[in-house]
């Protein structure tokens, strides 16, 4: 990309060089996994919501990662490798790895971005199936930039919240806290998301689910000027929000919506 168009759409958004630079790269690396992996694996977490959904509502944030389920019925091994030969043909990046963190595979994307520096997007794969209700193929496009439009196999938003639902409960990260706000200012199927959020909350052997959301919102409201200053800079300017009301509305919205599992 051009310096001066970078630093235009950096502007306009109210987000950093770098991360208008990293996005991107990511669209590319969308574009060309779909072109050589196609529907074998799914898109999820912030990447999937924020392009896919919240982008709907001009509520999207800037997501850093790839997060992948591959879907496949093959041996552990068998997966890797395929993993890996599909991987190899990624162009135009210095990829790293795999690593094996916790079920999935890793690896690292490095380029040199535009401002000479080194920089990475990271690309994980999930290896074992993941519960989920609905996915379907949609359009896959940066809500910050035109460039590498893709289509791409995604969760349903339902699934996508019931995700993030769970990410929630084991960490309580500013992004979860954004993204969970948001996606309940859409339009949401409450049965599919309580059939798909009580299949994970069984998949993952969660107790006391409903507590355990409201133990991550009270930390976070205690936390909430540290939560904000390390989740604004993925948020564009004109959308940072006062932390305090931002939270104080989600647990509203949780306890009105979950009060019962």
């Amino acid at each position: 990309m051009e310096m001066e168009l970078l630093r235009y759409i950096s502007i306009k958004n109210g987000l950093g060089l770098s991360y208008i630079s990293k996005d991107e790269r990511l669209s590319n690396i969308l574009s060309q996994i779909w072109d050589i992996m196609g529907e074998k694996v799914i898109l999820k977490g912030g990447t999937a919501l924020n392009r896919v959904y919240l982008s709907k509502i001009n509520a999207s944030r800037f997501s850093e990662d790839i997060d992948l389920d591959y879907i496949s019925e093959e041996p552990l091994d068998v997966k890797i490798k395929e993993i890996k030969k599909f991987v190899n043909e990624i162009k135009g990046f210095n990829i790293k790895g795999p690593r094996i963190l916790h079920r999935t595979l890793r690896f690292d994307c490095y380029y040199n971005n535009e401002l000479d520096k080194k920089d990475v997007v990271r690309l994980e794969f999930y290896l074992n199936k993941s519960p989920f209700r609905e996915a379907r193929i949609e359009l896959v496009k940066s809500p910050f930039i035109d460039s590498y439009p893709t289509m791409f196999k995604v969760y349903s938003l339902e699934d996508l919240i019931a995700k993030k639902l769970i990410a929630f409960y084991n960490r309580g990260e500013g992004k979860d806290i954004y993204d969970l706000f948001f996606s309940f200012q859409m339009d949401i199927d409450r049965e599919k998301l309580m059939d798909t959020l009580n299949i994970n909350i069984e998949f993952y052997n969660i107790v006391d689910f409903f507590k355990g959301l409201m133990r991550q919102i009270n930390l976070a409201k205690q936390e909430a000027w540290y939560i904000g200053n390390s989740t604004n800079h993925f948020i564009p300017k004109s959308l940072r929000p006062n932390w305090v009301e931002l939270i104080e509305t989600l647990e509203g919205d949780l306890s009105k919506r979950f009060k019962e599992i």
